[in-house]
Protein backbone atom coordinates (compact mmCIF):
# COMPACT_ATOMS: atom_id res chain seq x y z
CA UNK A 1 0.00 0.00 0.00
CA UNK A 2 1.39 3.39 -1.00
CA UNK A 3 1.40 6.12 1.64
CA UNK A 4 -0.67 9.19 0.88
CA UNK A 5 2.16 11.33 2.22
CA UNK A 6 5.00 9.73 0.37
CA UNK A 7 4.55 7.61 -2.73
CA UNK A 8 8.27 7.40 -3.49
CA UNK A 9 9.23 5.01 -0.71
CA UNK A 10 6.55 2.56 0.33
CA UNK A 11 8.73 -0.42 1.20
CA UNK A 12 8.48 -1.34 4.86
CA UNK A 13 11.88 -1.09 6.56
CA UNK A 14 13.32 1.21 3.90
CA UNK A 15 16.64 2.64 5.04
CA UNK A 16 16.34 5.83 3.01
CA UNK A 17 14.79 8.54 5.19
CA UNK A 18 11.65 9.97 3.71
CA UNK A 19 11.54 13.78 3.68
CA UNK A 20 7.80 13.83 4.44
CA UNK A 21 8.20 11.54 7.47
CA UNK A 22 11.18 13.57 8.68
CA UNK A 23 9.08 16.73 8.49
CA UNK A 24 6.19 15.03 10.26
CA UNK A 25 8.51 13.84 13.05
CA UNK A 26 10.02 17.34 13.34
CA UNK A 27 6.56 18.86 13.82
CA UNK A 28 5.64 16.17 16.37
CA UNK A 29 8.91 16.69 18.31
CA UNK A 30 8.40 20.48 18.40
CA UNK A 31 4.83 20.13 19.60
CA UNK A 32 5.82 17.37 21.98
CA UNK A 33 8.49 19.62 23.59
CA UNK A 34 5.96 22.43 24.01
CA UNK A 35 3.48 19.98 25.50
CA UNK A 36 6.13 18.47 27.80
CA UNK A 37 7.23 21.90 28.99
CA UNK A 38 3.65 22.91 29.78
CA UNK A 39 2.92 19.59 31.51
CA UNK A 40 6.10 19.89 33.60
CA UNK A 41 5.18 23.45 34.65
CA UNK A 42 1.70 22.29 35.64
CA UNK A 43 3.06 19.34 37.61
CA UNK A 44 5.66 21.53 39.37
CA UNK A 45 2.91 23.92 40.38
CA UNK A 46 0.70 21.07 41.65
CA UNK A 47 3.59 19.46 43.54
CA UNK A 48 4.77 22.74 45.00
CA UNK A 49 8.16 22.61 43.26
CA UNK A 50 9.45 26.13 42.79
CA UNK A 51 12.00 27.49 40.33
CA UNK A 52 12.69 30.23 42.86
CA UNK A 53 11.67 30.88 46.42
CA UNK A 54 12.12 33.42 49.16
CA UNK A 55 15.00 32.62 51.48
CA UNK A 56 14.93 33.25 55.20
CA UNK A 57 18.48 31.84 55.37
CA UNK A 58 19.79 34.55 53.01
CA UNK A 59 17.84 37.23 54.92
CA UNK A 60 19.46 36.16 58.20
CA UNK A 61 22.92 36.13 56.61
CA UNK A 62 22.36 39.61 55.17
CA UNK A 63 21.18 40.95 58.54
CA UNK A 64 24.37 39.68 60.20
CA UNK A 65 26.50 41.31 57.51
CA UNK A 66 24.59 44.62 57.67
CA UNK A 67 25.11 44.73 61.47
CA UNK A 68 28.81 43.94 61.10
CA UNK A 69 29.80 46.48 58.44
CA UNK A 70 29.30 50.17 59.36
CA UNK A 71 29.13 51.20 55.67
CA UNK A 72 25.90 49.20 55.40
CA UNK A 73 24.14 50.73 58.44
CA UNK A 74 22.22 53.10 56.18
CA UNK A 75 20.13 50.11 55.00
CA UNK A 76 18.56 49.85 58.46
CA UNK A 77 18.59 53.60 59.11
CA UNK A 78 16.60 54.34 55.92
CA UNK A 79 14.45 51.23 56.37
CA UNK A 80 15.41 49.91 52.94
CA UNK A 81 13.43 46.75 52.29
CA UNK A 82 15.25 43.86 50.63
CA UNK A 83 13.75 40.62 49.37
CA UNK A 84 16.02 37.58 49.29
CA UNK A 85 15.46 34.92 46.65
CA UNK A 86 17.06 31.57 46.05
CA UNK A 87 16.74 30.66 42.38
CA UNK A 88 17.26 27.18 41.00
CA UNK A 89 17.95 28.59 37.55
CA UNK A 90 21.49 28.17 36.22
CA UNK A 91 22.23 31.75 35.25
CA UNK A 92 25.09 31.96 32.83
CA UNK A 93 26.06 34.35 30.08
CA UNK A 94 29.63 35.09 29.13
CA UNK A 95 30.47 34.12 32.69
CA UNK A 96 28.69 32.40 35.55
CA UNK A 97 26.47 34.67 37.65
CA UNK A 98 26.44 33.72 41.32
CA UNK A 99 24.02 36.40 42.46
CA UNK A 100 22.54 39.74 41.52
CA UNK A 101 20.92 42.74 43.13
CA UNK A 102 18.07 44.52 41.38
CA UNK A 103 16.15 47.65 42.25
CA UNK A 104 12.42 47.07 42.20
CA UNK A 105 10.82 49.52 39.73
CA UNK A 106 8.40 51.93 41.39
CA UNK A 107 5.39 50.61 39.48
CA UNK A 108 6.03 47.06 40.82
CA UNK A 109 6.05 48.28 44.42
CA UNK A 110 2.27 48.17 44.28
CA UNK A 111 2.67 44.38 44.39
CA UNK A 112 6.14 43.87 45.88
CA UNK A 113 6.90 45.31 49.32
CA UNK A 114 10.63 45.61 48.55
CA UNK A 115 13.05 48.26 47.35
CA UNK A 116 15.61 45.70 46.15
CA UNK A 117 15.72 41.99 45.38
CA UNK A 118 18.92 40.00 45.95
CA UNK A 119 18.93 36.66 44.13
CA UNK A 120 21.38 33.83 44.76
CA UNK A 121 21.52 31.29 41.92
CA UNK A 122 21.71 28.01 43.84
CA UNK A 123 22.99 25.93 40.93
CA UNK A 124 25.98 28.31 40.69
CA UNK A 125 26.53 28.99 44.40
CA UNK A 126 25.91 25.46 45.61
CA UNK A 127 29.63 24.64 45.62
CA UNK A 128 30.74 27.82 47.43
CA UNK A 129 31.73 27.48 51.07
CA UNK A 130 30.15 29.46 53.89
CA UNK A 131 32.80 32.20 53.89
CA UNK A 132 32.51 32.66 50.13
CA UNK A 133 28.74 33.04 50.49
CA UNK A 134 29.30 35.72 53.14
CA UNK A 135 31.58 37.67 50.78
CA UNK A 136 29.05 37.22 47.98
CA UNK A 137 26.24 38.59 50.17
CA UNK A 138 28.45 41.51 51.24
CA UNK A 139 29.18 42.19 47.55
CA UNK A 140 25.47 42.24 46.66
CA UNK A 141 24.57 44.46 49.62
CA UNK A 142 27.22 46.95 48.47
CA UNK A 143 25.17 47.45 45.28
CA UNK A 144 22.44 49.11 47.36
CA UNK A 145 22.80 52.86 47.40
CA UNK A 146 21.04 56.11 48.05
CA UNK A 147 21.12 58.72 45.30
CA UNK A 148 20.20 62.40 45.43
CA UNK A 149 16.51 61.74 44.84
CA UNK A 150 15.98 58.01 45.30
CA UNK A 151 17.50 54.63 45.96
CA UNK A 152 19.82 53.28 43.31
CA UNK A 153 22.03 50.38 42.29
CA UNK A 154 25.66 51.20 42.96
CA UNK A 155 28.04 50.07 40.21
CA UNK A 156 31.30 48.31 40.93
CA UNK A 157 34.01 50.76 41.83
CA UNK A 158 36.53 48.79 39.80
CA UNK A 159 36.06 47.08 36.45
CA UNK A 160 39.05 45.31 35.04
CA UNK A 161 40.50 42.06 33.70
CA UNK A 162 41.83 39.51 36.15
CA UNK A 163 45.24 39.22 34.44
CA UNK A 164 45.72 43.01 34.56
CA UNK A 165 44.85 43.06 38.27
CA UNK A 166 47.23 40.16 38.94
CA UNK A 167 50.06 41.78 37.03
CA UNK A 168 49.63 45.42 38.05
CA UNK A 169 47.64 45.23 41.30
CA UNK A 170 44.28 46.57 42.39
CA UNK A 171 45.43 50.18 42.62
CA UNK A 172 47.21 50.52 39.26
CA UNK A 173 44.85 53.36 38.27
CA UNK A 174 45.26 55.41 41.45
CA UNK A 175 47.08 58.76 41.10
CA UNK A 176 50.81 58.49 41.84
CA UNK A 177 50.82 54.70 41.67
CA UNK A 178 54.05 53.26 40.22
CA UNK A 179 53.16 51.13 37.20
CA UNK A 180 55.63 49.70 34.69
CA UNK A 181 55.48 50.86 31.07
CA UNK A 182 53.51 48.13 29.32
CA UNK A 183 55.06 49.12 25.98
CA UNK A 184 58.60 48.72 27.33
CA UNK A 185 60.00 45.31 26.29
CA UNK A 186 60.76 44.40 29.91
CA UNK A 187 57.69 46.11 31.39
CA UNK A 188 54.86 44.20 29.67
Amino acid sequence: MVSEICDICYIKGCEVPCAAYKELYSIWREQNNKDKTQRIRNLKRRLGIAEAETSNELRLLANRIIKHFPELYFIKEYDIKIGYVKSYEKKQGEKVTYADCRKVPEVYKAYLPYDFIITFYERNTGFLNENQLKVLMYHELRHIGVGEKSLKIMPHDIEDFKDILKKYGLDWGEPGQEVPDILDVGGG
